[in-house]
Parts: structure tokens; C-alpha cells; sequence
């Protein structure tokens, strides 16, 4: 396959010229075209309804390789005020998802659990591997939230539990606890293309028929499971504490990631209501809550979880 060259233009103008400059570069051909900060001047809250801009804006854009830097200028030095100062440079075309695959190794989570991308054998003859499509880190187990709720997962006796994945994403926490001998897993998430995903990894692992895949909605909290996982967000994490609790069996192991170590006392104290967590690992700035359900309390109505 040939390999395709793109020509790569970069200047600053007054935010005033924005949008002609677009212009002009669209009329050029531009594949591409992007607007940044070229100081240091984040725009942190924008007004409702109000699309802001620097006074001075780097535009970046991609232009056929064959385009005339002439041309280019010759287009664009009427619409600014003053001379203009851009730049150029040749942008090679490259094979970005086989990079990224080659770079992909087997990941080993505590004694026996492997995370293999496709076509990589496991290391471990006797270990226990669950085979990913390469894709976002969050599906992969290579972000580091993901990384401490497998690392977890492989401590806990889970032969003949029921798990709960809630925002599963790919299904990697659900497919890697049933691959280590769950009974079965929920698989719960808001978007149904996570949901699609999930199944997709699931069958790629001879799991299915011990999986089940749910919109929030779909899910009562009906106390009945023996493991829940969640690798979320801070905030969201502190407003699911009720329904989390609701899901959970008496003693239930709970675990709660997506959370940045600065933030663990905070989740700690919104969660207290409902769920017993204690620090349970940090990775590269992320950290993993894990304990049980709050006793004393009774679950949530059905229709809330």
C-alpha cells in the first residue's frame, strides 16, 4: 500500500481572523483543522450558549502534500493585519492501529490472571487468560483504575459468586471474574454500544452463556450479588452508593476505582452511608476503595437501582 504525505500548516492569528483563516484553509482542501491555546490562557467556564476563542488562536491544519505553500500564502496574508508567520512541515502517513497493536503485551494481575491481545499467546501455560481486540486503554487493562480492579479480582475466591461489572465499558472486569470461575456476571452500562462490545469480548471468550448484559434500567437492586465492581468516576461513585449497596449480598466484597488518590478520602466519606470502604491499592495516581456493604441498612427501592 502507498504511503500517503500530508503537508502541515501552523500559524497564530487574532481571534477576529478565525474563522476566515478556516475558511480559506477548507478552500485549500484542508482535511483537517484545529483551533488552540498558543499561550497559556485555558478558557475553564465558558457562559451558556458562548463559544470562546484566545485573542490569538494557532490554527493547525492538514493540507494535500501537493498544495503550494505560495498558494497558501497568497490565500491567507490578506485576511490578517499584519505579516504573516506560518509554518510547514510533512506529515507521513503511518499505520497507527498496527503500531499500536505490536506495542501490546500479555499482562499478568496477581499470581495467574492474563490479559492477552488477540493473535498473543499467554505466557503462562497454566495461567488464566482472557483475550481482548486491542482497543481504548479503559478496554484493555492498561489504564491504571482498570489495572487495580483486575489486580483485586484475581485475590478473591470467586468459584460460584455472582459479579456485578457496573459500567462495564469493553466487559473486561465481568469476562476476566467469570474466566476466574465466577457462577455468573452482570454486565451494566449506559451506553449500549459498551454493552455490544461486552458481548462481542464475552464470545471471544466462550463466556456468554454465564453473562448477562443490562442497562441501568433493566437492573433492580435486588441484593443478589456477591461481588460488585465498579470503575467509574468520583462523583458518580458517591451518587451510585445507594444502588451499589442495593445490588449487594450481605458481606458482599465491593470495589470502587476510576477514583485519583487525592479524591479517596472524599469518596470514602460519600460512600459511608452505604458501603464500608477502607484503600485497597494505588497505581500512577489512581487508587482502588475496596470493603463491604454498610450494615444496618436496608436497600433501595427496585425502581431507583
Amino acid at each position: 500500500m502507498a504511503v500517503a504525505n500530508w503537508l502541515t500548516v501552523e500559524l497564530t492569528v487574532p481571534a477576529g481572523a478565525a474563522d476566515a483563516v478556516e475558511a480559506a484553509l477548507l478552500g485549500l482542501g484542508a482535511l483537517s483543522i484545529s483551533f488552540a491555546d498558543p499561550g497559556a490562557e485555558p478558557i475553564l467556564e465558558p457562559a451558556p450558549g458562548a463559544t470562546p476563542l484566545w485573542p490569538q488562536v494557532q490554527v493547525s491544519a492538514l493540507l494535500p502534500a501537493g498544495t503550494a505553500a505560495q498558494d497558501i500564502r497568497e490565500r491567507l496574508q490578506p485576511l490578517l493585519p499584519g505579516p504573516l508567520a506560518i509554518g510547514f512541515s510533512t506529515l507521513v502517513e503511518r499505520d497507527w492501529v498496527r503500531e499500536f497493536r505490536e506495542q501490546l503485551v500479555p499482562q499478568r494481575f496477581g499470581a495467574r490472571l492474563w490479559i492477552c491481545p488477540t493473535g498473543a499467546a499467554c505466557p503462562d501455560p497454566a495461567g488464566v487468560a482472557v483475550t481482548l481486540e486491542p482497543g481504548l486503554a479503559f478496554g484493555s487493562g492498561s489504564h491504571p483504575s482498570t489495572a487495580l480492579c483486575l489486580q483485586w479480582l484475581a485475590t478473591l475466591p470467586l468459584a460460584g459468586l455472582a459479579v456485578l461489572d457496573y459500567g462495564c465499558g469493553s466487559g473486561v472486569l465481568a469476562i476476566a471474574a467469570l474466566a476466574l470461575g465466577a457462577r455468573s456476571a452482570t454486565a451494566l452500562d449506559i451506553d449500549p454500544q459498551a454493552l455490544q462490545a461486552t458481548r462481542e469480548n464475552a464470545a471471544r471468550n466462550g463466556v456468554v452463556s454465564r453473562l448477562r448484559l443490562a442497562l441501568p434500567e433493566q437492573l433492580t437492586c435486588a441484593g443478589d450479588h456477591d461481588v460488585v465492581v465498579a470503575n467509574i468516576l468520583a462523583g458518580t461513585l458517591i451518587a451510585l452508593a445507594p444502588a451499589l449497596h442495593g445490588h449487594c449480598r450481605a458481606g458482599a466484597h465491593v470495589a470502587l476505582s476510576g477514583i485519583l488518590t487525592s479524591q479517596t478520602s472524599q469518596v470514602r466519606t460519600g460512600c459511608r452511608p452505604w458501603l464500608d470502604l477502607r484503600p485497597s491499592g494505588e497505581l500512577a495516581g489512581w487508587a482502588l476503595l475496596a470493603g463491604t456493604p454498610a450494615t444496618g441498612r436496608q436497600p433501595v427501592d427496585a425502581s431507583t437501582g
